[in-house]
This record gives C-alpha cells, sequence and structure tokens, in this order.
C-alpha cells in the first residue's frame, strides 16, 4: 500500500539560494522570462482578462502524463500571475527530487524540498501561496546538482511522473506553463514531452 505525503512548507534551503555551477539558476530565468512572454501575449489577445473579478478562481491548469524525471534539470511548472500554484505529483517509477523557485525577478528564492520523492510515496501535494507573482516547481535529482564532481549523465531517465499544476489567482489572466530548457507550453498547446 502506499502512502500518501502533503508538502506542508517544509524546506531545505541551500544558502537562502539553489546554488549550482551547472546554470540552473539562469536555465530557470529564461524559463520564466519565456512563459511572461506567452502569458502577455494572451493577455493581449482578451482585454477583458486585464480587468479581473477580484474572485479567487480555478484560472488554469496543466496535466503532464507519464513523463519522463531526469538526472539533469529538464522540467519545470511556471506559474504566473498565481495567488495559489499547487503541485500533485504521482511518481510512477524511480524517483525524483523538487526544487521551488518563487519571485525569481524580485528578489525571490529557490530551494529545494527536503526528502527525495519517490514511486512508493504515491500522491504528493505541495502548494506555493507568497506574494510573488511568479512560482515554480523544477523536477531533477538534488545530488546531481548539489555535487558538481558528480558524474552523472544529464539525460539519464530516473523515473516517470504524472503531474498537475493549478494556479488559483484573483487575476482571470494567470496562467500555468509546461518548460522544459528549450521552450515554455501552455496549457493549450500540445505536450511535446
Amino acid at each position: 500500500m502506499k502512502k500518501y505525503l502533503l508538502g506542508l512548507g517544509l524546506l531545505l534551503s541551500v544558502n537562502g539560494v539553489f546554488a549550482d555551477s551547472s546554470g540552473l539558476d539562469q536555465s530557470i530565468k529564461q524559463m520564466l522570462t519565456s512563459a511572461k512572454e506567452k502569458q502577455m501575449v494572451s493577455a493581449l489577445k482578451s482585454p477583458q482578462a486585464l480587468q479581473g473579478t477580484g474572485e479567487l478562481l480555478l484560472r488554469d491548469a496543466i496535466y503532464l502524463y507519464d513523463e519522463p524525471t531526469y538526472a539533469g534539470f529538464y522540467h519545470s511548472l511556471i506559474g504566473i500571475g498565481c495567488d495559489i500554484f499547487q503541485l500533485v505529483l504521482d511518481v510512477e517509477s524511480g524517483y525524483t527530487d523538487l526544487a521551488i523557485a518563487e519571485g525569481v525577478d524580485s528578489g525571490g528564492y529557490f530551494t529545494i524540498y527536503p526528502d527525495r520523492i519517490y514511486a512508493e510515496a504515491a500522491m504528493f501535494s505541495y502548494a506555493l501561496y507568497s506574494q510573488y507573482a511568479d512560482k515554480q516547481f523544477v523536477f531533477l535529482d538534488a545530488e546531481y546538482y548539489g555535487e558538481p564532481n558528480v558524474t552523472v549523465i544529464p539525460s539519464t531517465i530516473v523515473g516517470r511522473a504524472t503531474a498537475f499544476g493549478y494556479c488559483f489567482s484573483t487575476n482571470p489572466s494567470a496562467a500555468v506553463f509546461a518548460c522544459d530548457q528549450q521552450q515554455c507550453y501552455s496549457s493549450s498547446e500540445v505536450n511535446p514531452w
């Protein structure tokens, strides 16, 4: 029988910032920029979305089924303009580690969830609800990024997972994006992974 885990805000911070010499910090910022550009174009197509209703509602969601998790940093879910950004994750085989980034462009932080998430754990849920407009979940292998001398090939698949990202917001143009190291995809686009 699988156990159920619920993230309760217990995070391990590496000097307050997720530091790594491989450019993870820069990659996260580039993906965030790409997601923000897509969100801005989408909002301009429907001007009424910029006015807002003031109600906290589910504004966007993205579903990724049976996706590979890698030893290196490849995938990220990004919420732009979400008051609450929730991840529901089921690791089906192997494992993943979870890095969390908030407020990348405005003095925010990166941190790593302290426990590796294995297939035996079943459903995992975590919600981000800080004042930062951008919130991000990054799937990676924390040991690989924490130790620069580890000789793991970043493209090595270490597991498979299904992930759901939910964006609750008072802003009707809030959106969720799935990003890889090449580009970001909105919930209405075909999932390339």
